[in-house]
């Protein structure tokens, strides 16, 4: 089959077999992954990637569903200024992943970071939906909406996930490294960063 798809910002036209792993295209015809970045059979989390955003380790998803997929391994995430946000965290907590699983891990956190986004922008969405869609609204209920929507952007400046979502984002990187209370620490605080950024832009 022929595959297309972004990997690290550039677009690829690929020939592929359908059922060929992603680990193995990024390690053999796309030379995207890094020596200390090779699975070692789906129990390591070595080999995660973001698809579209979200973490998935890259030796159990097959070419037929990479399609017009968004690829970002850590050798290319690590280029941009989201990876900033996490490393300043690491350091601000004074604690980070081992280097074995530090690629991973990061990529996780990443994962964890866009899921966050994507929670607080609907939130925020459903605010502005809702007041846009009832012309019929009083003063006062208009009044109510928009300092609902104002509190919800409020919220959306830190990140707030579960820790049982968390741990099981985690639970793809078989190394115990890290405490999950420092996780929770670093994902608040580079949320934190990139939302004061993105302030500071608009």
């Amino acid at each position: 089959m022929r595959l297309n798809c972004n990997i690290n910002g550039s677009q690829y036209s690929l020939v592929v077999n359908s059922d060929k792993p992603l680990s193995v295209i990024l390690r053999e015809q796309v030379l995207a992954f890094a020596e200390n970045s090779q699975c070692q059979g789906a129990q390591c989390g070595n080999c995660l990637v973001l698809i579209n955003g979200s973490a998935a380790l890259s030796c159990l998803i097959p070419a037929f569903k990479l399609n017009g997929a968004s690829i970002l391994t850590f050798e290319g995430f690590q280029k941009t200024r989201f990876c900033h946000d996490i490393e300043r965290a690491y350091a601000d907590i004074g604690n980070q992943p081992c280097p074995q699983c530090y690629p991973s891990k990061t990529i996780i956190i990443e994962s964890i970071l866009n899921k966050i986004d994507k929670e607080n922008q609907s939130r925020i969405s459903g605010f502005r939906i809702g007041s846009g869609g009832h012309p019929e609204l009083s003063q006062n209920q208009q009044n109510d909406s928009s300092a609902n929507e104002q509190a919800a952007r409020s919220r959306s400046g830190t990140g707030s996930i579960s820790s049982e979502l968390i741990a099981q984002e985690m639970a793809m990187s078989s190394c115990q490294c890290i405490e999950l209370s420092d996780l929770e620490k670093i994902i608040n605080l580079a949320y934190k960063y990139r939302s004061r950024r993105r302030a500071r832009r608009s």
